[in-house]
């Protein structure tokens, strides 16, 4: 088994990204009420949306990325951030800026909150990375049978940017096992190098991997997402509450990991769009 560690891309995009910070504080409190209704909200949505995907379908993928409040959140997380019970794959960034070339596929794993954890092994395979093009058709950027996983446990609502390393182990059969989260982090991980597309060429993005864990036990919670990036080497650069060369994309629905494989999506295009014209794994 080969086991490396690697640097991190996105480091802090959702803190940033999708969370209001200096207002949010001032917040909390009023937030609390609209926590306890999307709690709410959410136990009605998952009993009408089921994201958790054993076999290959649009519906299933539409399901992690509609905006449902599943009704299951982060440990460690603050509750009143944008993204405590998941997000709508896209809210304007569903195109890159017109001069931009590239983009990373991320994913992110964090214990239930209000359920008791123990540590497990988590497996992660067939991570891929579509970008739809204007003219139509799909063009894969990023493919986890050629390229690597890397990633850090970060503390759980990125605070400080701080992290530390997580163990990532390739297995005979292509998967790659990483530890699962330690008290008060998360498991955030994604494909490396970035993926490559021509200016002006691309209008949405579409990925999947397939994720499990080892232990009924762990409870366990992930979802996906994406940054779009300005090229393959433009630096991390947070300037003014704005991500310069990295906007994030969007991410799925939280869905609960289990004992066996399941598809996990991430897609800025609509039901309709994806009909017409399926990604090459929904053919």
């Amino acid at each position: 088994m080969k086991k490396y560690l690697t640097v991190p891309l996105t480091a802090l995009m959702l803190l940033g990204a999708l969370v209001s910070s200096a207002s949010a504080e001032a917040m909390a409190a009023q937030a609390g009420s609209l926590v306890r209704q999307a709690v709410q909200a959410g136990k009605m949505a998952s009993q009408a949306a089921p994201t958790t995907c054993t076999s290959l379908s649009i519906d299933c993928v539409v399901s992690q990325n509609s905006g449902y409040n599943t009704g299951i959140y982060p440990h460690g997380v603050k509750t009143y951030f944008s993204w405590y019970a998941g997000g709508p794959a896209a809210t304007g960034n569903g195109a890159p800026p017109s001069d931009f070339s590239s983009l990373t596929g991320w994913g992110q794993i964090y214990p239930q909150a209000g359920s008791s954890n123990v540590a497990a092994n988590i497996y992660i395979k067939d991570y891929r990375v579509f970008v739809h093009l204007k003219g139509g058709g799909w063009q894969l950027v990023q493919d986890q049978a050629t390229n690597s996983i890397g990633g850090y446990h970060y503390v759980a609502d990125f605070s400080n940017n701080s992290f530390s390393a997580m163990g990532l182990d390739v297995q005979s059969d292509g998967s790659v096992r990483m530890d699962s989260p330690p008290s008060g982090h998360n498991d955030h991980f994604w494909i490396e190098p970035r993926g490559s597309y021509d200016p002006g060429t691309v209008d949405g993005v579409f990925s999947m991997a397939q994720l499990r864990t080892d232990s009924a036990s762990a409870n366990l919670i992930a979802n996906f997402g994406g940054d779009w990036w300005r090229n393959t080497s433009a630096p991390y650069l947070y300037q003014n509450g704005v991500f310069v060369n990295n906007p994030g994309i969007g991410m799925g629905s939280w869905v609960r990991l289990t004992t066996t494989y399941q598809y996990f999506f991430f897609t800025t295009m609509t039901k309709s769009q994806l009909q017409a014209e399926p990604p090459p794994p929904l053919r």
